[in-house]
């Protein structure tokens, strides 16, 4: 390949090792366009991260690797470049916004970079007016930014990292917090930001996001690229990416078990509205008035109840986080507490693990008021993992991290070590037991935190956002592990916002909006209901979208229940 100004960004020969060990990535060979939407798609240590830390210019010029090959940003090779004329052409947002933000304010924060490049006042303010309106977060200016949600920190990220208007702008992960409106305003904004003929690079682990909208998926696989195509050819690579261990989108695969049934819907569908289409025509106007079989939700006695909580954040920014909220739930459930960023999930979840204490209302566990406990008796009964998992982890090791509960508690070391062993094997996280936790990755340091509190065995586990950064093979190990504690009694609680996992696991869902109810049922119930849905910000997993929007309610929640389904809808018909 010749290198011309043409490309945005242009690889040739590309291999990457640290220290003359074995090659992270090997013989790159690719070039993208100005102006095309590339998604970057790998299983975990595939090489991702690596591979935009090198188009970013952090390797080498920050990160020191040894590189055979040549990387070529608008025609310069990064080899003459210094880390600051990179940053002028290449904007980075990390798949962790905590660890890109610097400032107080958010006002501050989207112009920090426009500071250090010596921008006037006058148009650092109109620069960032319009930023602001432009990712529709005008309301957040005068907020502090640790005080934000995940989601909100996150797209004040891009917007900080946008306001500077960088050519090509590579991004990790960005929707992994946000709940599915901010995920569809961040993908949204990537479409108008294409539109000014900006390049962007995007790793994104749900692939559902990136098939309608994206030019070219790049597939990694031990450091090389072994897929190189468009959305539209994905259905004839099933083999390939389901040997790297990609799990495809849930219409996709539905479509492939229907094959398997001998029932054509005569292509792939690439999006929601594609599928609607497919499926209509194959029902050849006839309705479809089959209801799904609704999972019995079993009755056992309450353990936990919430009377009358409310709790108000004080001045200087005084928010009413929960209204009266009341909930009984009952032993050796799986609960899932859902809604928009800002609805009042985490607050309801630090509540009730006793983190914070209501304004108003109390919580008891088996009858006892949790905050009126110490916190050792308090986390035998009910435990809480963080939504950002850094703020729980400082051992040296991950064992000693995942130890450190259990021995507080004064178990045995045989007790210790069977429980630390049995989690980290389960989490996939045991080949990584004695190196230092922040060497792992976010969606590891995520499992981790996850399994340190396991580890201890509480009546009650609540998680925030367990799968946050987690591939789908990870995300499903986390919830496997979930499970398994539920079937040995522990009562789980998670705040999430993957509604294809509510609807596989949980057996009860609550939807949160502006700190108050909207719903409380069994996840068929209330994804059957996405009028009340939508005012949440949520939307029900795709296959049980698929079948409301063609008018079978209760909907199927997973794949495999959709498969049977419209299999047995289908095969009911003569078709000429």
């Amino acid at each position: 390949m010749t290198v011309t100004y043409h490309d945005a960004i242009q690889l040739k020969g590309v291999s990457l090792s640290y220290d003359g060990g074995q090659d992270i990535l090997r013989n790159l060979n690719f070039a993208i366009r100005p102006g095309e939407f590339v998604g970057v798609v790998g299983a975990p240590a595939s090489g991702k991260t690596t591979f935009l830390n090198l188009i970013a210019g952090i390797i080498p010029h920050y990160e020191p690797a040894i590189i055979k090959g040549q990387i070529f940003i608008q025609g310069e090779d990064t080899q003459t470049l210094n880390l600051s004329k990179i940053a002028q052409r290449v904007g980075v947002v990390s798949q962790d916004p905590e660890n890109q933000l610097f400032n107080l304010l958010v006002k501050d924060e989207v112009v920090w970079g426009l500071e250090n490049r010596g921008y006037e006042v006058c148009e650092m303010e109109g620069l960032l007016t319009d930023t602001l309106a432009f990712f529709n977060i005008s309301t957040l200016r005068e907020r502090i930014t640790y005080d934000l949600s995940g989601g909100e920190k996150q797209r004040v990220a891009l917007a900080a990292t946008y306001v500077s208007r960088p050519n090509i702008l590579i991004l990790d992960n960005p929707t992994s917090q946000l709940d599915p409106a901010g995920s569809v305003m961040v993908i949204e904004s990537i479409k108008r930001i294409l539109q000014g003929h900006q390049t962007v690079i995007m790793v994104e682990d749900k692939i559902d996001e990136l098939l309608e909208h994206a030019d070219r998926l790049l597939f990694l696989h031990n450091g090389e690229i072994v897929l190189d195509v468009p959305p539209k050819e994905l259905g004839q690579h099933v083999e390939i990416l389901h040997k790297i261990g990609i799990r495809l989108p849930e219409v996709i695969q539905l479509e492939h078990q229907l094959q398997t049934q001998g029932v054509s819907l005569g292509r792939m569908p690439l999006h929601m509205n594609d599928a609607v289409m497919l499926f209509r025509e194959r029902l050849n106007g006839r309705s479809a008035t089959m209801a799904a079989k609704q999972r019995s939700q079993s009755n056992t006695d309450t353990q936990l109840v919430i009377s009358d909580v409310s709790f108000i954040y004080p001045p200087p920014r005084t928010i009413h986080a929960l209204q009266n909220i009341n909930l009984a739930v009952q032993r050796g459930s799986f609960l899932a507490i859902i809604g928009q960023n800002g609805s009042g999930k985490t607050t309801l979840a630090r509540c009730v693990s006793g983190y914070l204490k209501p304004t108003h209302g109390k919580v008891t566990v088996n009858g006892t008021n949790v905050h009126q406990l110490r916190l050792q008796e308090r986390v035998q009964l009910i435990s809480y993992v963080f939504q950002n998992p850094d703020h729980q982890i400082f051992k040296d090791t991950v064992r000693k991290d995942v130890e450190f509960g259990p021995e507080n508690l004064g178990w045995s070391a045989g007790k210790i070590t069977e429980h630390t062993d049995r989690v980290l094997r389960m989490l996939s996280l045991d080949r990584y037991a004695d190196i230092h936790p922040f060497r792992l990755s976010q969606g590891n340091r995520q499992r981790l935190a996850i399994a340190s509190i396991a580890a201890m065995a509480p009546q009650i586990l609540i998680i925030d956002e367990p799968t946050t950064g987690q591939d789908p093979v990870h995300a499903r190990q986390v919830m496997d592990l979930l499970k398994a504690l539920q079937a040995e009694g522990t009562t789980i609680i998670v705040v999430t916002h993957a509604m294809n996992l509510v609807g596989e696991y949980c057996d009860r869902v609550i939807a949160l909006s502006d700190g108050q109810i909207l719903i409380d049922d069994t996840p068929e119930q209330v994804f059957s209901h996405p009028e009340i849905l939508e005012k949440t910000s949520v939307v029900p997993p795709p296959v049980a979208q698929l079948a409301l929007l063609l008018g079978i309610t209760p909907p199927p929640l997973t794949v495999d229940e959709a498969a049977k389904l419209f299999g047995e809808l289908f095969s009911s018909y003569k078709y000429p």
